[in-house]
């Protein structure tokens, strides 16, 4: 006003005013300089915006010179409406060519104006959000980065708490004790409000009072009620900052007694014996915290009690010496009397007792009745995910034994290794395979979802070499991002440890998906992944989650961050959380462009949760997305017993998780060489895992296949005789056992997990208990996953398993491994 720029006043509790005080004839003069007279029109670069109670409205406007200035003004009744605190925000933004958002003004209006103290919250709001505006705009994300209002004021609040604590060095407790003094709640934070501390009562921690009025600050109003006073500077503080909150509810016995202490300090209100008893407890454990009226109120009433105990105790002597005098004729009788009325009394406990035990009786058959119930429905329960467990089990083996022998006789026909088909039948070949993998990738979905939902899915923590996965991930993808003209990058941090502790095959899982969504719904641009510490980057309410979910031992604990960015379509914020369901996708314009089932952001967030971690979104329509998989760096430390049986564990599933692996990027990646329409090399395993294969592999010898299903058992055999094998084949277990004894040519096994009466690996380890089956390969075909018995297989003694349906690709550089060098073979199984 006095520089002649734009000016914005927005004034709070304008009836102080009419306090009376000392300050009242300066608030007028500046009240009168302010605002002109009521015939001249005001400066439009000046808007003045103030609340007050509504009961001092009239008196307000009587004002001498002032009422009649008043009257045309921005004048708001307290509490502020949504409209107006809506003023209130965007004028001044627009006086200083600041745009809000469309709606973002209205919304942090109408979350102001519902919490306590909405013009407090509302600077706190817009304090922390200006400096967080781009290209002179505050948008929606900034806001909700900050947690809404709420959150705006525990910032804000948060940033005075930390530089008075980790730069000034200033002890917790004294913080603690110089706000609770200015708070009185009869219970807890929800009742709370502010009162008057003294500087004589705070003592050394009147600094602190003086620091937080610091108008960087504001949480504390110094001469409220006098030069040496101090007051929270509002209530909103008590309700809103997490920490006070907090505070006040540890601290809610202490400051009840303390409100009823003052309120009867005030009224000169003696205490009686047990207040004192009560407050010399308190005197002992809270003295500095105690002010000097209450504590000179506890001596008043102490000095008080202890003189009419000594009168007490003189009058009672006389009474007691005049009353033998006067009754020593009737004591008898009245004893008798007593021991009358006692007797009643026995009578009505005992029939009081005999109702309860009763009463006490028929409870305990009403909680033997729930137990038995409860008893009985979690039978039922364990039956039904026993029952569960066995179907996909079974499931899984009877989707997959057709699917083998398509896939088989399919990749074969597309082999065209007698040179018989038409390009056109070879090309339909091709589409029944493809169609069969991603039929299989389907079962793959729903039994790792099915898993999941019946706690079947085991997690082994091995450590994982950061590099190594980032080499994977650049084998795997980077065919497809060339063929789609994508630039594809795998950075890994160098401040990051060499190896993380986690399950690297469940953590591959999420990434491939994450990493395919993104190439997928990415048609130019590039896709990146960045692997590095988290540090403050977590989104509060993660490591909130890790934190709650025992991931995490401690806010400060390091977190590891494994971002997918992409520069694809984005995704709208109200579709962030669907895409997580189950069979959810952003659209059916997606669906139908990108196809897919839905099933791996599900299927990815169970993960991430069984690995401790969780997954976050980041997107904008037209702009991208980014999917981060938050870990724990250091996961909390297992117990010595549980250090044993992990171990055990996983040196156990070992050789199922390399084989695994192997067979998975083998897979993916013969799919990316048929989108980029590149023929497969003719090379072993590399040292990444990454099977290349020799279609000419020539055999001599016999195998034999253990499998009663007639379709896997012919696919395989024109597979195997295709390259130089005799095959020989057995129904079930004991035939294959009596083929074994006459036939000496075979050098190889090949047995279905899934047999009739006795299953393969009770097959298993019968042929190893016997002299030739010691040393011959065996290897078992199962379906894949926690319920598809490849652990039983290895632990009944195969040499090898390969996952149904069986990949050629995978199976014949194996049975040329084990048929060149059998000695591998493993002792026989229990």
């Amino acid at each position: 006003m006095l520089t002649g720029k734009r000016l914005a006043l927005i004034g709070d509790q304008f009836e102080e005013v009419l306090s009376g005080s000392p300050d009242t004839d300066k608030t007028l003069q500046f009240l009168q300089h302010l605002l002109p007279p009521p015939d001249t029109v005001q400066d439009p670069n000046v808007r003045l915006v103030c609340t007050l109670r509504a009961d001092f409205l009239p008196d307000l406007l009587e004002l001498p010179q002032i009422g009649s200035r008043l009257q045309d003004r921005q004048l708001n009744v307290s509490p502020l409406d949504e409209a107006a605190l809506t003023r209130v925000i965007v004028e001044p933004a627009q006086l200083a060519g600041v745009a809000f958002s469309p709606g973002l003004a209205e919304k942090i209006a109408r979350e102001a104006s519902r919490a306590a103290g909405s013009l407090p919250l509302l600077e706190f709001t817009l304090t922390e959000l200006w400096p967080l505006q781009g290209e002179r705009q505050i948008s929606f994300d900034s806001y909700h980065g900050l947690g809404g209002v709420a959150g705006a004021l525990n910032q804000h609040a948060e940033k005075a708490y930390y530089w008075l604590h980790d730069q000034l060095r200033l002890d917790e407790q004294r913080i603690r004790r110089a706000l609770l003094s200015m708070i009185r709640a009869r219970g807890g934070a929800a009742s709370a409000v502010r009162v008057t501390a003294e500087r004589s009562h705070l003592g050394t921690d009147w600094h602190i009072a003086q620091l937080l009025a610091d108008p960087d600050r504001r949480l504390v109003i110094l001469g409220s009620d006098g030069p040496e006073t101090a007051e929270i500077a509002h209530e909103a503080l008590i309700r809103e900052w997490d920490r006070l909150s907090a505070w006040v509810e540890e601290d809610a016995d202490f400051q009840q007694w303390l409100t009823v202490m003052e309120e009867r300090a005030r009224d000169e209100d003696l205490l009686s014996a047990t207040r004192v008893a009560e407050a010399q407890r308190w005197l002992g454990e809270r003295g500095p915290d105690i002010p000097e009226k209450v504590a000179n109120l506890i001596r008043l009433s102490s000095d008080a009690i202890l003189e009419q105990q000594q009168t007490q105790q003189l009058l009672s002597q006389s009474q007691e010496i005049a009353a033998q005098l006067r009754h020593q004729t009737a004591q008898l009788e009245e004893r008798q009397k007593a021991l009358q009325a006692s007797n009643a009394q026995l009578e009505e406990r005992a029939e009081l007792l005999t109702l309860r035990n009763l009463d006490v009786e028929e409870k305990n058959a009403e909680i033997e009745e729930a137990r038995q119930v409860l008893e009985e429905r979690a039978e039922q329960l364990v039956l039904s995910m026993r029952n569960k467990s066995w179907f996909m089990a079974n499931m899984s083996h009877e989707l997959r034994t057709p699917l083998n022998s398509l896939l088989i006789l399919a990749k074969l026909l597309a082999d065209n290794d007698e040179k018989n088909l038409s390009p056109r039948q070879i090309g339909f070949a091709k589409t029944i395979h493809d169609a069969g993998s991603d039929l299989l990738q389907l079962i793959d979905d729903i039994l790792d979802l099915s898993m999941v939902e019946a706690g079947k899915m085991k997690v082994l923590a091995d450590p994982a070499t950061l590099v190594e996965l980032a080499d994977y991930l650049r084998a795997l993808f980077n065919p497809l991002a060339a063929e789609k003209g994508l630039n594809f990058s795998v950075r890994v941090s160098p401040e990051l440890p060499p190896t993380l502790l986690t399950d690297e095959h469940r953590l591959l899982q999420v990434m491939r998906n994450l990493v395919s969504n993104a190439i997928k719904f990415t048609d130019s641009g590039e896709v990146g992944v960045a692997i590095h510490p988290a540090g403050t980057d977590v989104p509060p309410a993660i490591r909130r989650q890790l934190m709650e979910a025992g991931s995490l031992s401690g806010p400060g604990v390091d977190v590891v961050a494994f971002a997918v960015i992409d520069t694809g379509v984005g995704i709208v914020a109200s579709q962030l959380e669907v895409i997580f369901e189950a069979f959810k996708q952003v659209d059916a314009i997606s669906r139908r462009k990108y196809g897919g089932a839905g099933l791996g952001l599900t299927i990815s967030r169970e993960i991430a949760w069984l690995l401790g971690g969780e997954i976050h979104v980041q997107s904008e329509p037209g702009h991208g997305s980014t999917f981060t998989l938050y870990l724990p760096l250091y996961p909390s430390d297992p117990s010595q017993d549980d250090e044993t049986t992990a171990k055990a564990q996983n040196e156990f599933a070992a050789l199922i998780r390399r084989r695994q692996a192997a067979a998975a990027l083998r897979q993916q990646q013969a799919a990316l060489l048929d989108l980029t329409g590149a023929e497969a090399p003719s090379k072993n395993l590399d040292e990444h895992g990454v099977v290349e294969v020799d279609r000419d592999i020539r055999f001599d010898g016999e195998v034999l296949i253990v499998d009663h299903d007639i379709r896997s058992v012919f696919a395989l055999t024109s597979l195997l005789e295709g390259h130089g094998l005799y095959v020989s084949y057995a129904e079930d277990g004991d035939e294959a056992l009596d083929l074994l004894e006459q036939r000496d040519g075979i050098r190889v096994v090949v047995i279905d997990v899934m047999l009739p009466v006795a299953d393969g690996p009770t097959t298993i380890a019968k042929i190893r208990r016997t002299a030739r089956g010691r040393a011959m390969p065996i290897i078992a075909l199962a379906s894949g996953g926690a319920l598809g018995g490849q652990e039983l297989a290895v632990e009944a003694g195969a040499s090898d398993c390969v996952a149904k349906p069986v990949d050629p690709d995978v199976l014949l550089p194996m049975l040329r491994r084990w048929i060149e060098e059998p000695s591998d073979a493993p002792e026989a199984g229990p």
